[in-house]
């Protein structure tokens, strides 16, 4: 219409209001059908126009307003305790626990996998030593895994130092993601790049997979008997080593696994992974720290302390009894909340922060009218309760969610920014937010903090039929996550700062040097070892080591070539390479006899 004809036919008072409520979205129409606008029972302006309202008189003309329970910023929540009664008294100072160590002894933490070593200790690596030599003695003897003995139809037993760089093997391949196994030692110049074939032979790395135990006498009937030791030591060690900050979350976490036959197996369809090994987990919500967790063994095999109160009860209840009578906060989501949860906690100075679900028993019944309120509210609305020493508050967001709370006001608010289609597009628009909602929404991710930490750079390495290999593989990243968490908090507190690690792949690479013994490329030029050759034949080292060590008497077999680094004569022949030998993985008896009764020479005047 232009410009003349609108001034011909102007619009009446009645019908420009009726277009400004019809634009505004207030009009209300049922079958064609208008009725007067009653305004919403809000204390909040709609998303989509972002305006202040209030509650008018007008809406207690709505039957279905009036008959709602309803408290919201403008009713002041006075029921709440002395905020003193909830003050954080923790047993220990929080974060990093070095106060059994001196000055002198932390001065000693020079390199990353120093922190690892606090978790991968020489005695739980000795331990696994000793039983995976057990297992593959026995093995070997029934005639199985025969691939894997030495010439002599024996077992190379296994040593602390050659563990270790198993393990560094293993955290080298969680960051370098090559097809298979077979890959890593590939001759191809594709693969070339690689180094463990210098580190460790594949056949070894196969055998010291196949054979890995921890314990040396399982038990049949627990399931969790050739990993339980190893589980027992993480948690142990976690928690001596860390203190949690006052938040703390429980939720679960799944590791994933396919083993069909594992009997522990869980799905759950709605999990980033679905199929895999459950564990309930408790984390430090503000640094993703694990500080304990357990295996869940399914419905049959799970023990319950109160099968009354439910699983979900006796998770959190054994996950945290370490923390009880110190004021802290668990926040958990709505599989866990439960009004008996909330009680018990509290009679234990803990304080349960948690999303409930319309079904719970911590449902107030005040609150269970969720589509009237759907109906009646806007985004960005709520609704409070107090109920004796609980807070339970109702927040209208892209969906209702309901919280409760012991050390929180029903009626404190602060503000967050939602993203809300208008007409000109998509804006970000100021809401109201509880401020219980705004603590669950800050807390409630340590459990994910610490999943998304661990699931980055995975330990695991496929294996066919031993599933709990699975859990030990996670262990593993268990230590290397919660020591480099450690490793942080201590550049931060102390001047004695170690190497510059901002983040956790290059915190895996120092792992991964340090423990294959893998130098720079500076040091690496400097200390290589090369043939050179003598003026004079002499006895071989390596040939006279091997015989005195089997017992026979020693060869004279003699050499004119030496290695330069070591400085000890070597033969280098195509019928015997005893240079190659030497300063292979399987030279180290060699290595240690002659250091220890070799002889002593001297190659200056022998060139």
């Amino acid at each position: 219409m232009d410009d003349e004809n609108e001034s011909d036919y102007p619009l009446s008072e009645d019908e420009e209001e009726y277009l400004d409520l019809l634009l505004n979205n207030q009009l209300e129409e049922e079958n064609g059908r208008e009725y007067d606008f009653v305004p919403v029972l809000s204390s909040q302006g709609s998303c989509e126009d972002g305006s202040q309202s209030t509650v008018s008189t007008s809406a207690s003309q709505d039957p279905l307003a009036t008959s709602l329970y309803w408290k919201d910023d403008k009713d002041f929540d006075d029921g709440m305790k002395d905020p003193r009664t909830f003050s954080f008294k923790p047993e220990k100072a929080p974060g990093l626990q070095f106060g059994f160590l001196t000055r002198q002894s932390l001065k000693a933490f020079k390199k990353p996998v120093d922190f690892l070593y606090l978790f991968l200790t020489h005695q739980i690596v000795l331990q696994i030593c000793i039983a995976t030599n057990h297992h593959a003695e026995q093995l070997i003897a029934k005639g199985q895994n025969l691939s894997y003995s030495d010439s002599d139809g024996g077992w190379n037993q296994v040593t602390v130092a050659e563990m270790y760089r198993f393990f560094g093997i293993v955290i080298y391949m969680s960051i370098v993601n090559l097809p298979n196994l077979e890959k890593y030692w590939s001759r191809s110049p594709l693969y070339d790049a690689s180094v463990v074939d210098k580190v460790m032979p594949i056949i070894r790395f196969k055998a010291l997979l196949s054979f890995l135990q921890i314990n040396c006498d399982p038990d049949k009937d627990d399931k969790l008997t050739r990993i339980g030791l190893l589980l027992d030591h993480v948690q142990n060690v976690s928690q001596s080593m860390y203190h949690p900050y006052e938040a703390v979350s429980v939720d679960e976490r799944m590791v994933s696994s396919k083993h069909q036959y594992s009997g522990i197996r869980q799905f759950i369809r709605d999990k980033p992974i679905r199929f895999g090994i459950k564990l309930w987990v408790l984390a430090d919500a503000l640094s993703g720290y694990t500080y304990a967790f357990y295996v869940y063994l399914g419905k049959k095999r799970t023990v319950i302390c109160q099968k009354s109160k439910g699983l979900a009860y006796n998770v959190v209840m054994e996950l945290g009894k370490n923390i009880f009578q110190q004021g802290y906060r668990i926040y958990t989501d709505s599989f866990y909340t439960t009004q008996h949860l909330a009680d018990d906690l509290l009679t234990k100075r803990t304080f349960l922060i948690g999303a409930v679900r319309r079904t719970s028993s911590a449902m107030p019944k005040q609150f269970k009218d969720i589509e009237q309120f759907e109906k009646c509210s806007a985004r960005g609305d709520f609704r409070w309760h107090r109920a004796n020493c609980f807070a339970y508050v109702q927040w209208r967001d892209c969906k209702t969610v309901t919280v409760i709370s012991p050390i929180h006001r029903g009626s404190d608010v602060s503000y967050c920014h939602r993203t809300v289609n208008e007409r000109k597009g998509f804006k970000k628009k100021k809401v109201v937010q509880p401020s219980v909602i705004h603590d669950y929404n800050t807390n409630m991710g340590g459990v994910d903090k610490s999943n998304q930490m661990l699931n980055k750079y995975p330990c695991y390495i496929k294996s066919k039929f031993h599933w709990w290999k699975v859990i030990f593989f996670h262990c593993i990243d268990i230590m290397i996550v919660n020591s480099f968490i450690i490793l942080t908090e201590f550049n931060q507190k102390t001047s004695n700062k170690v190497e510059n690690i901002s983040n956790q792949l290059e915190y895996r690479e120092a792992l991964a040097l340090s423990l294959m013994d893998i130098h720079s490329s500076d040091e690496t030029e400097k200390q290589t070892c090369m043939p050179a050759c003598l003026d004079k034949r002499i006895d071989c080292s390596y040939c006279n080591a091997k015989a005195s060590l089997k017992g026979n008497k020693t060869p004279s077999t003699k050499t004119n070539i030496y290695c330069s680094k070591c400085e000890v004569p070597l033969c280098l022949r195509k019928d015997r390479n005893c240079f190659t030998k030497w300063h292979s993985v399987g030279g180290e008896e060699a290595k240690q006899w002659v250091k220890e009764r070799g002889r002593k020479r001297s190659f200056i005047n022998l060139h």
